[in-house]
């Protein structure tokens, strides 16, 4: 495949309350692009305000372009949104029914990551028969890990499967059709909802089970985890190429959080949301400093424990979401 003046692929999916990192996101994807690329962004608006679509847009520069689309909901009664999950997140599995026909991959992008290389070198990775690319996660390594693939047992699934982070991936939207991978992961959501704890992510290593590949741990660096979890000392983290701020410390909320959080501000200030950061205070900073502690290594534990609590808590106590407005018609799942 030739990079020269070929279009790259971006696809992401994002509320009004992430406006700005998205933002930030794709300034950060711009800045790092080798010259001769240029960004093809469709992004799925669920919810952002007119402005602020327009100020999103900027932050690419001459780079690339960005395409609004709307929402696209599946024909299921329910999805799992415990902990306050946005129903956003589940855009990420019907990417192929959202992208252009024409399009035959796609890098997808959460909108809480930040891109320190050039994208070409992920978008000319070859897929050899995989219908994804991603990177192993480092907290759930296995389907049979905590927080890994509930119903794998009953599926059939080996418990020594690798599981993936589904932050970043390169997608081949051939594949991901021709392996039904959306109505595979809608058809597990509706059976296993509420045994299911990471959302999408939990869905996708299910469908994607033995037909996904590997990547570089680098193309997806937790920036607090790493350091904490990684016998390399932190190493990936140093090194990486995409920072992705999973799970509740977003450096737009929280301050102190270390040198990735730095870089993070320097592209948010090429944007229209220059100058903006979180409220400083003790919370604030006392999470910091926990976050970035030695501490965290002896009681990760508890935080794992108490993520199943709060799991297991609104599941019972929630009715089961309404299924939101549809945006055109329902995909073919």
């Amino acid at each position: 495949m030739s990079a020269a003046g070929a279009p790259l692929v971006v696809a992401a999916a994002a509320d009004g309350a992430y406006a700005l990192p998205l933002a930030v996101m794709l300034h950060s994807a711009a800045a790092h692009l080798a010259p001769e690329w240029r960004l093809v962004v469709y992004v799925v608006d669920d919810g952002i305000a007119t402005r602020d679509r327009e100020q999103v847009a900027t932050a690419l520069g001459a780079r690339g372009t960005v395409t609004w689309l709307p929402a696209l909901w599946p024909a299921t009664t329910a999805l799992p949104t415990w902990g306050g999950m946005p129903l956003t997140t589940y855009q990420k599995l019907t990417l192929a029914e959202w992208l252009p026909a024409g399009v035959e991959r796609a890098i997808w992008l959460d909108c809480d990551v930040l891109v320190l290389a050039d994208l070409g070198r992920l978008w000319l990775e070859p897929t050899g028969g995989a219908a994804a690319l991603a990177v192993q996660d480092r907290i759930v390594p296995t389907l049979s890990s905590r927080f890994g693939v509930a119903a794998r047992g009953e599926l059939g699934l080996s418990d020594d499967a690798p599981y993936f982070n589904a932050g970043v991936m390169l997608v081949d939207l051939g594949r991901w059709r021709r392996n039904g991978v959306a109505a595979r992961a809608f058809d597990y959501l509706a059976r296993h909802r509420r045994r299911v704890t990471f959302w999408d992510q939990e869905a996708l290593n299910y469908a994607l089970a033995g037909r996904w590949s590997p990547l570089d741990r680098r193309w997806n660096v937790n920036p607090t985890l790493a350091r904490l979890f990684d016998a390399t000392g932190g190493r990936d983290d140093d090194e990486a190429w995409i920072v992705h701020f999973s799970g509740q410390l977003k450096p737009w909320r929280v301050g102190g959080l270390g040198p990735h959080q730095q870089r993070f501000f320097a592209h948010l200030d090429e944007t229209a949301w220059r100058g903006e950061r979180p409220r400083a205070g003790w919370s604030s900073r006392l999470v910091a400093r926990y976050a970035t502690s030695p501490l965290r290594r002896a009681l990760f534990p508890l935080e794992q424990g108490w993520t199943a609590l709060r799991r297991r808590a609104s599941f019972h106590s929630e009715a089961p979401p309404e299924r939101p407005p549809v945006s055109g018609s329902d995909p073919p799942v």
